[in-house]
């Protein structure tokens, strides 16, 4: 099961360019305390940064210093604390359901889409789903016995409880209160108030996460502490921000449909399971541990995919649980029902196969080869039905997990690079400081609202924050300032600032971004180095098209 997880996560993990938004934000921030030597304030491009606590760009340190201040050191960490996700998972199924059922458990998240997409990026969500599933399986020790009984009403045996919060204060560091908030509801939801020994949980949690937020609210004064729990949790729940808004019912439902694919094309079948079975406390626990997950961020005003990770190892193990029964006790009418699992598996290598060449060439030119990669899920769909008629569900579930595993590590391995690899902003700064160690000094480097990316990667190529420059005025006097400067714009803006630009600028080079398909040049005085591109001024207008 490990083996199946890093077979996933690991391969070709620093080829793809960090993808905006979020990866870039959290590497640059990374990259700033690797730079300035401060561990404490997270900064992004010179100014302060509220948008999450520490403990992810000190992940990204730990993974600076095994593979340098790059996409796979940024990236590492993640890619290591979700294989030991997986491992918890599979602790957890042998705990509630028996060792069987545990496996299962394990491959199931190992092989879902979603584990090889935030499995592998450089943001807070993978150290949260760590911690806060440490914090289930430390639980889960306490109160339910080896045989999957529940251990009747005794309370939560005080080491145990300590170190629940010691995995909750860590999960805190990932990314705020929900850290906290949420395991401890769906433990007293579980096992009540006197068993579960809240003030413990939570003492032992604020001792681990307490210091950190002492120490940056006092170094700020007060700043981060106000934006992070005013903008960025109470913000966040009540109101839509960037654009990130869903239907309360439909949402979350559709997210992990996707998200755990190839296992979501049993997913009636297995809440059916669910269902019947909810009287045992294994169950029970898994149940309650994913509806406080769903319940809670689908009445968040601001919704995510990645919020709700945290509830996938639960519904892993639900997953496993169903898996095992099918294979021991077999029945018409479930078998009947497989088929149609089978048919969506094969349905999905369609669509994969339709719709990733499509996209693909949006961002990076044509990639018709990608649609092999639905292959494996079509290949899969239809080794499961064959499997099933000869009567050997064990053979039939593994060829759901092989497909599963092939799936997700090709889609994040190989289509992942050949989306993000060749260009956007990562190419484009270094192209910039190919042509600074060619003329022996780097031209000064601004920017109009770059995105993280140009950050990241200008603080990595360039050593240094590359200023914002957010008015025409300050566009003019950088101009006036640094003749030979260059600056970062967004195509669509360039209209704006053409009229206080030198006479003798035009645009130098171009790219789109990875993600939000966002045009950005260059522009500056041509240099004549062959290594960047010089164009008429002109030219602003037709890069004010769509990219080809």
């Amino acid at each position: 099961m490990a083996l199946t997880a890093t077979l996933v996560l690991l391969p070709n993990l620093g080829g793809p360019a960090l993808w905006d938004e979020d990866e870039p934000l959290n590497a640059a921030c990374s990259l700033a305390m690797h730079q300035t030597g401060d561990w404490v304030v997270p900064t992004f491009n010179g100014r302060l940064r509220i948008e999450k606590p520490a403990l992810v760009n000190w992940l990204h340190l730990a993974g600076f210093a095994v593979a340098g201040p790059t996409e796979t050191g940024a990236r590492l960490p993640s890619a290591l604390l979700t294989i030991g996700t997986c491992l918890l998972t599979w602790q957890l199924g042998c705990r509630l359901f028996g060792t069987s059922v545990g496996f299962w458990s394990g491959i199931v998240l190992a092989t879902s889409v979603w584990t090889g997409v935030a499995g592998r990026a450089a943001t807070p969500d993978a150290p949260l789903a760590f911690f806060t599933t440490l914090a289930l399986v430390l639980f889960a020790r306490g109160m339910i016995g080896p045989d999957g009984l529940s251990l009747g009403s005794r309370p939560l045996p005080l080491p145990q409880a300590c170190a629940v919060g010691g995995a909750c204060g860590l999960a805190m560091l990932a990314k705020g209160p929900v850290g906290l908030v949420l395991p401890m509801l769906a433990f007293l939801l579980f096992a009540g108030w006197r068993r579960v020994r809240p003030v413990v949980i939570t003492s032992t949690a604020l001792a681990v996460a307490g210091p950190w937020y002492v120490a940056v609210t006092l170094l700020t004064d007060g700043a981060w502490l106000r934006g992070f729990f005013l903008v960025h949790n109470a913000g966040r729940f009540t109101g839509t921000m960037e654009g990130h808004s869903g239907s309360t019912l439909v949402y979350y439902p559709l997210v992990l449909l996707v998200g755990l694919f190839p296992w979501s094309c049993g997913s009636a079948l297995i809440g059916l399971h669910a269902g019947r079975t909810i009287n045992t406390a294994g169950m029970r626990l898994t149940a309650i541990w994913m509806g406080v997950w769903l319940g809670v961020f689908s009445l968040s005003a601001t919704k995510l995919p990645g919020y709700v990770w945290p509830a996938y190892p639960a519904i892993a193990v639900i997953t496993g649980s169903f898996v095992v029964d099918w294979i021991r006790r077999p029945g018409a009418a479930t078998d009947r029902w497989m088929r149609l699992a089978w048919l969506s598996l094969a349905g999905g290598g369609v669509a994969i196969a339709i719709g990733l060449p499509l996209a693909a060439s949006r961002l990076a030119g044509q990639a018709a080869w990608l649609a092999l990669i639905g292959v494996a899920p079509l290949a899969g769909g239809v080794a499961c039905w064959l499997l099933q008629l000869r009567g050997n569900r064990t053979a039939a579930t593994a060829a759901w997990a092989v497909s599963g595993c092939l799936t997700v590590g090709l889609l994040a391995g190989i289509a992942a690079d050949r989306i993000g690899g060749p260009g956007g902003a990562r190419g484009l700064v270094a192209r910039l400081a190919a042509a600074a160690q060619t003329a022996g000094a780097a031209a000064p480097l601004a920017a109009c609202e770059p995105p993280p990316s140009v950050a990241f990667y200008a603080g990595r190529l360039l050593h240094g924050p590359v200023p914002d420059l957010t008015t025409a005025e300050a566009v003019a006097d950088f101009a006036a300032t640094h003749p030979d400067g260059r600056l970062i714009v967004d195509a669509s803006r360039l209209r704006g600032i053409d009229s206080v630009l030198p006479p003798d600028w035009g645009v130098l080079d171009a790219t789109t971004t990875v993600v939000r398909g966002q045009r950005l040049v260059v522009v500056g005085r041509p240099s004549g180095v062959a290594t960047i591109r010089p164009a008429a001024r002109a030219d602003f207008a037709t890069l004010l098209e769509p990219a080809p």
